[in-house]
Parts: structure tokens; sequence; C-alpha cells
């Protein structure tokens, strides 16, 4: 992997990390796109350290809060949706192990478009109102479910809290916040049973960190500045027009 591709993978992880059309499912196109082959998970892992930094420097006082009271309610609830998440994406791992590949991938994106459709039809509130721990564990086991490639991680958190009433931008940082233990205790299992790069060149490496923390710092101010007044329609009009063309291009290699 060069440089070059290792920058453009970077900046489509930190911008599609936050924004709700996956994370995930897009790094596999993008890479497929680059002609890179697949990408190990020890490249993933740098991207998601540099998107951990992004989300902690936009998030920091709440983090800070949460730091200092690690006992209070905002960790309660980080806890209660961290639970299901686990759990969810632990058995995918095991059960739906090729849905990883991106087998399911434009089955999935069609679904998290159709998610984001569901979070515009709910009504945008304005006043936040308080997290109740049953919420926060639907939101968590949606963040779960996320773990299959296509499905958007932010796109079923943020659609999940809004379907429940809460106000997009409360919906949009509450599920920002629960990012950050995922990519955590998923780093954690990644060094200690691959190590970081999987043998990628250290200028790649560092140059894919870097990027990622960028664009990752831009989607997260973006999205939070989106939600304040508008929905998430538009990326899921784009995600249905990117399966309709994954599909039609799939159908068409059949032919030929």
């Amino acid at each position: 992997m060069t440089v070059l591709e290792a920058v453009i993978l970077g900046i489509v992880q930190g911008l599609t990390e936050f924004l709700p059309v996956s994370s995930s499912g897009h790094l596999l196109l993008a890479a497929n796109f680059l002609g890179v082959g697949q990408l190990g998970l020890g490249f993933e892992l740098v991207c998601h350290l540099g998107t951990l930094a992004a989300i902690i420097i936009v998030m920091r006082r709440e983090v800070w809060d949460i730091a200092r009271k690690p006992l209070a309610k905002p960790m309660r609830l980080i806890v209660t949706a961290s639970v299901p998440t686990a759990i969810i994406a632990g058995l995918i791992s095991v059960l739906f192990r090729d849905a990883l590949y991106g087998n399911m991938l434009v089955y999935c994106f069609i679904i998290t478009g159709i998610l984001l459709l569901c979070c515009g039809f709910a009504a945008n509130k304005t006043a936040p109102k308080p997290l109740t721990y049953p919420h926060a564990a639907i939101i968590g086991a949606a963040q779960g479910i996320a773990a299959l490639p296509g499905l958007s991680r932010s796109g079923a958190t943020i659609a999940a809290a809004t379907i429940l009433g809460y106000p997009r931008k409360q919906a949009a940082r509450f599920s920002f916040l629960i990012s950050i233990p995922v990519i955590v205790g998923s780093s954690i299992v990644e060094i200690a049973f691959n190590g970081i790069g999987g043998g990628i060149d250290a200028p790649a490496l560092i140059a894919a960190l870097i990027s990622s923390f960028i664009s990752g710092l831009v989607a997260v101010k973006f999205m939070l500045k989106l939600l304040e007044k508008h929905s998430l329609d538009g990326f899921a009009i784009y995600l249905m027009l990117l399966s309709v063309f994954m599909l039609l291009n799939d159908y068409v290699l059949h032919i030929f």
C-alpha cells in the first residue's frame, strides 16, 4: 500500500465513521476501487485510533466530566449501552463471519437508508430529555447490530434514539460518546491478538492515522451542526442510489 492510498483510505474512514453511511462498508468499497485488496484489521485499527482521537477532542468536555465522575449517571448510561453492543457484535463475529467481508454489503446499505428515512419521519424535538437506561440499552443494541459492514453505526444509533423520541443533536452526541468504548475495546483486542499494522509500512500507517484523525474532526463537527436543523434524508438517498448502482453493476457483470 502506498502512502497516497493510505491517505485516501484514512479520509474515507474518518468521514464515514461519523457520517451515517457505514465506515466499514465504504472502506471495503474504497479498497476494492484502489486495488489494494482486503484491508487487514491492523490497518483498520490505526484508522480507528485516528477517529478515536478526533471524537475525544471534539467532545472533550463531556469526556472530561465523565472521567471525573465515573460512577455518575452518564457513565452508567454508556456502560448500559456498551453491554448489548459487545454481546451482539461478538455474536455477529462468530455466527456471521462471512458477512464481515462484505457479502451482505448492498443489503445492509439499503437497511441503513431505511433507518435514516425513519429517523426523518420522527419528530425532531429541540429540548433534550433525560435518557433512560432501557433506551440506552436499545441504542447500544443498535450499535452492536451495526457491526455488519454496510450498517452504519452512527446511523443506526442516531435513528434508534430519534425514534425513541430524543432530539437529533442529543442522539448524535450520545452516539458519538458510546463509540469511544467500542473503539477502545476493539483496539485492545486487536493489539493483543494481531498487533498493529498487519505488515503495512510505517509511513503508510502514519499517513492513515493522520488523515483519519483530520477527516474525523471535520465529520463530527459537520454532523453536530447539520443535525441542529436538518434531517439525514440526504444520506438515505445517497445510500439507496449507491445500492442501486451496486446491484446493477453486479447484474451487468453476471451477464458479460
